[in-house]
């Protein structure tokens, strides 16, 4: 009895540990959904919101569990023409956190200096985006 306790304690050990991957590059290409258009390459992304605009500096790797965090800026957007001496939008630092399941992301964006949270974005790689223009 002891031996076959010990036995499928073993199988279950075995069966049930995850071997842990190497970081992984996340596919180059577009990847879109509602609200958000990530276009990745070798060197990091850029992001279009329809409005708002950000760029995630460096290239962009999962973790052994698929989740990622990437230090970037985001830009709000603003609708309307612009005049001359019109100021440029003003760049915020950005944190974008996510987990990739295949080819879907789930990428939060968040903003440490104005302690805000921007939300939740579900994208797929090779899927056309849902965006709204500001106007």
């Amino acid at each position: 009895m002891k031996f076959a306790t010990v036995l499928l304690f073993s199988l279950f050990l075995t069966c049930n540990l995850e071997t842990p991957r190497a970081q992984e590059p996340l596919p180059t290409g577009t990847w879109g959904g509602k609200g958000m258009q990530l276009t990745v390459t070798q060197n990091g992304a850029g992001i279009d919101y329809g409005c708002d605009s950000g760029m995630i500096d460096g290239k962009l790797q999962t973790d052994s569990h698929g989740k990622f965090s990437a230090r970037g800026t985001h830009v709000f957007g603003r609708g309307g023409p612009r005049g001359p001496g019109d100021s440029s939008a003003k760049s915020h630092e950005a944190r974008y956190e996510g987990v990739r399941n295949g080819d879907k992301l789930e990428i939060t964006v968040l903003l440490p200096e104005l302690n805000r949270n921007l939300g939740k974005f579900a994208v797929e790689l090779g899927q056309r985006a849902t965006l709204e223009r500001c106007g």
